[in-house]
């Protein structure tokens, strides 16, 4: 009876996991709205390193960002730019309901529950991440959602 008490309080999560340049990002699999092959980037002549520029999608003008720049590692060219990741925004304002990341191959979807996460301390951790973690055989970052989107709408408010 224990053993069933003790799985009905595990939770699972479905999650997809976003491989970028060097590592990767573990995300709520709701957080994803679309992969997909980015099309023409539009880029503007001054504009930090970590934003890529704009793309058009399902009618929308929407940013696109180097996750790995705005952590503080190396940045990418739009030429290289083959896949990308469309997430959802979660301000509630409005301003940024989607935006896109550059990522590196196809992602991979994931059923994790509590037990299968660790606190992953030797994995360096960037400005734009909660946590590093080590999940069943990889280790990823969890991102930092509200600082990620509160730099991008300050730029893209104020450019």
């Amino acid at each position: 009876m224990q053993a069933l008490n003790n799985d009905l309080m595990t939770s699972s999560l479905d999650a997809m996991y976003l491989p970028l340049q060097m590592d990767g990002l573990l995300v709520p699999d709701v957080t994803v709205a679309e992969i997909l092959e980015p099309g023409n980037i539009s880029q503007k002549l001054k504009s930090p390193e970590w934003y890529i520029g704009s793309i058009d999608w399902r009618g929308r003008n929407i940013p696109l960002i180097c996750f790995e720049s705005l952590n503080g590692a190396a940045t990418v060219s739009a030429e290289s730019v083959s896949r990308i990741a469309v997430l959802n925004g979660t301000a509630d304002h409005g301003h940024l309901p989607y935006y896109a990341i550059v990522l590196n191959d196809l992602p991979s979807m994931l059923d994790i529950t509590d037990d299968d996460i660790e606190i992953h301390e030797g994995r360096p951790r960037g400005r734009a991440e909660a946590m590093s973690i080590a999940v069943k055989d990889f280790t990823a970052g969890i991102p930092n959602i509200e600082w990620v989107e509160q730099h991008l709408l300050a730029y893209t408010l104020h450019s």
